[in-house]
């Protein structure tokens, strides 16, 4: 049993091969851990691989050298279940994260994502299975 959460990446929203980043535990602070990354990630918006980069080892933190805990791969979630129907999308192009829901999708600006990351309207986005 985890805590199973899935975070993406796209250059833009046009983009059809995703980075994916699987996070095994902390998946109920995934919005927490994304909006932080976002932060350290600033200097970088304009530059999407160095961006991905900071994002990543940001959230992943100190467990670089675990074996288990987070994978990364690109392109189709068919391998993955994550335990929540909403996976965050950062679009560095448009500097937005969408929200992909079972049946929605909602948008936030970076700035707008980052503020609210301490509030319960962010956390209301995310519902348990």
């Amino acid at each position: 049993m985890g805590d199973r959460a899935v975070i993406q990446f796209m250059e833009t929203p046009a983009d059809e091969t995703p980075v994916n980043l699987y996070m095994h535990w902390g998946g109920h602070s995934r919005y927490e851990a994304l909006a932080g990354a976002l932060e350290k990630a600033r200097p970088r918006w304009t530059d999407p691989s160095y961006a991905t980069r900071i994002c990543i080892s940001q959230i992943i933190g100190t467990g670089w050298n675990e074996e288990t805990g987070f994978g990364i791969s690109a392109g189709d979630l068919n391998y993955v279940s994550p335990d929540y129907d909403d996976i965050p999308c950062v679009v560095w192009s448009t500097r937005q994260v969408y929200i992909n829901k079972t049946n929605s999708v909602e948008v936030i600006d970076f700035e707008k994502f980052i503020e609210l990351c301490d509030f319960s309207e962010l956390h209301s986005w995310a519902s348990v299975r």
